[in-house]
């Protein structure tokens, strides 16, 4: 029932958001004013939702300056969450299936934000280029899931180089995060009590001296810090 109500939403206020910030960014030319429209969405998903939003680490986050933000991935609520929580002009790395779903396909295009090949390295690679000189002419900040995908349970899985490639190439600090409760509210109904999620944002990770073949490495310490959040839920 939770997910054909939330379904229901979430085709309503895209239509409705979505399309205006399509047509908003066509008319101005800027991509930036995705953020008002990305919030507005979100604030009514989370509010229509029933979530109730915990935020911790936000310290780690300065106004001024963009990052890539890596964190787990187990439900669709993580999308406007991390738009509501970050609160930065925020655009996701998103898998090229999505490109089949009318809309949808045009509102992340023109918002800024790419789709990857999962399955193709040679073409991922060259989509976070695309990116990468994207970002150059109108700054961002970035989502990554670095599992790649969507969890089926509450285990992190194998990490993709996705996330450590772009920061290096671009320079970005990598902000680690852990959405708790995500997967829980995903799969509850109306009657259980499962609708806090709480986001911990990490120390960010500076990644101007890290040279390319140090990628696992950088990989690695994601995952590390990613876990670390999860225990210590900070």
């Amino acid at each position: 029932m939770r997910k054909i109500w939330v379904s229901i939403n979430i085709l309503f206020w895209t239509l409705i958001l979505g399309v205006s910030s399509v047509i908003s960014i066509k008319i101005s030319g800027d991509k930036s004013s995705f953020k008002y429209y990305s919030i507005k969405w979100s604030e009514f998903l989370i509010k229509i939702s029933g979530v109730k939003l915990e935020i911790n680490g936000k310290e780690n986050i300065e106004d001024n300056k963009n990052y890539i933000f890596s964190p787990n991935h187990t439900s669709f609520i993580d999308f406007p969450v991390l738009f509501v929580s970050v609160g930065k002009y925020l655009v996701f790395v998103a898998k090229k299936e999505l490109k089949r779903i009318p809309i949808f396909n045009s509102i992340l295009d023109v918002s800024g934000c790419i789709f990857v090949d999962r399955k193709n390295t040679d073409k991922a690679v060259e989509s976070l280029d695309k990116l990468k000189a994207d970002i150059e002419n109108t700054p961002r900040s970035i989502v990554i899931f670095p599992e790649g995908t969507r969890s089926k349970s509450l285990e992190l899985g194998n990490f993709k180089k996705g996330a450590a490639v772009l920061a290096i190439n671009t320079g970005l600090p990598i902000i680690p995060v852990y959405i708790n409760g995500s997967f829980n509210w995903w799969n509850a109904n109306f009657r259980d009590n499962s609708n806090k999620i709480v986001v911990n944002f990490g120390e960010p990770i500076l990644t101007k001296d890290i040279k390319y073949s140090e990628r696992n490495n950088l990989t690695d310490l994601i995952k590390k810090r990613i876990i670390g959040l999860r225990k210590n839920g900070k």
